[in-house]
């Protein structure tokens, strides 16, 4: 049985190639995931569908873990999401046109890891940041 780093790693690898398959091998088929913005999916294939919509606006998207912490079942890792938005992002709220705009949030994660998948993930990065580097809003002057 992976340790809960070995988890936490593939499933960076995983988002990384863009590969769905083994993004959802790495999950508990009842896992629990939620982000900034009330949403709370469970499973993986909500969880697949919401990859799909980054990948899709950000092609090139990668994350890069800049600092881990395991202690006992739960990972935390801090790091960057980093992509070009060329692509449509679908949102509850309307579509965002690609701008062209080149991404670098900061983004933490706190993985709990069951029987070497991870069984939940909550993931933490700047919505407003978020919109002002793809241009939906501008930055207030200093």
């Amino acid at each position: 049985m992976a340790s809960p780093k070995e988890a936490a790693d593939r499933h960076v690898a995983a988002f990384n190639a863009h590969d769905l398959e083994a993004h959802k091998a790495n999950e508990a088929s009842d896992v629990e995931w939620s982000m900034p913005g009330g949403i709370n999916l469970r499973g993986p294939e909500q969880v697949a569908e919401l990859q799909k919509i980054y990948w899709d606006a950000l092609p090139d998207v990668k994350v890069t873990p800049i600092n881990q912490v395991v202690a006992g079942s739960t990972v935390v890792t801090e790091g960057h999401f980093v992509g070009t938005h060329t692509g449509t992002l679908r949102t509850p709220q309307g579509d965002i046109p690609p701008s062209g705009n080149n991404i670098k949030l900061r983004y933490a994660t706190v993985q709990r890891v069951e029987g070497g998948l991870i069984a939940s993930e909550h993931i933490y990065f700047d919505q407003l940041e978020f919109m002002t580097q793809l241009g939906v809003i501008t930055a207030p002057s200093r």
